[in-house]
C-alpha cells in the first residue's frame, strides 16, 4: 500500500495551520504553507478545498487572510482527514483483474487484505492531530 501525496502533503499542511493557530492564534497563509512543507501553491489550493468543504478548516480572503482549524487538534483524527482526502482505506482493490466480484469462495486472499484494511483504519481512528503535532515527525 502506498500512501498518496494528497495525504501526506494534507497532513502536513493541517499540522503547520493547527500549529500557527495555537502557538500564535493567527491564520496561516498558503504561500507559507507551501515554503515550510515544499508543496506547490496549486497543489495545496486543491488539498485545503477538499478540508474546507469538509469544514476541517476555514479560510479568510485578503491581506490579513488565511486558514484556521475549526476544531480543537485532540478532536480530528488522521481517519477522519485520510477520508476526506482520498477516497477509501483500501489495500487492495479486488474488483481489478480477472477476479470481479472478490467473494470469500473466489478470491482466497479477501479475508487477509479486510483485517490490514481494518488495522489501518485502527491506528488512523486512534491517531489525532494533536498526537502528530506532539511528535513532532509527521508524515
Amino acid at each position: 500500500m502506498k500512501i498518496s501525496t494528497r495525504i501526506r502533503y494534507g497532513l502536513r499542511a493541517v499540522v503547520n495551520i493547527a500549529e500557527g493557530n495555537l502557538n500564535e492564534d493567527r491564520l496561516v497563509r498558503i504561500k507559507e504553507i507551501s515554503e515550510k512543507q515544499n508543496i506547490s501553491v496549486q497543489y495545496l489550493e486543491q488539498i485545503l478545498f477538499k478540508l474546507k468543504k469538509k469544514d476541517i478548516i476555514k479560510g479568510k480572503r485578503g491581506p490579513h487572510g488565511g486558514y484556521k482549524i475549526t476544531k480543537n487538534p485532540s478532536e480530528i483524527t488522521v481517519l477522519e482527514l485520510y477520508e476526506v482526502l482520498d477516497d477509501q482505506i483500501r489495500v487492495v482493490d479486488c474488483k481489478e483483474g480477472k477476479n470481479k466480484n472478490c467473494i470469500k469462495g473466489d478470491c482466497r486472499t479477501s479475508c487477509l487484505w479486510s483485517q490490514l484494511d481494518e488495522a489501518i483504519k485502527g491506528v488512523l481512528s486512534k491517531t489525532t492531530l494533536e498526537d502528530l503535532m506532539k511528535d513532532g515527525n509527521i508524515v
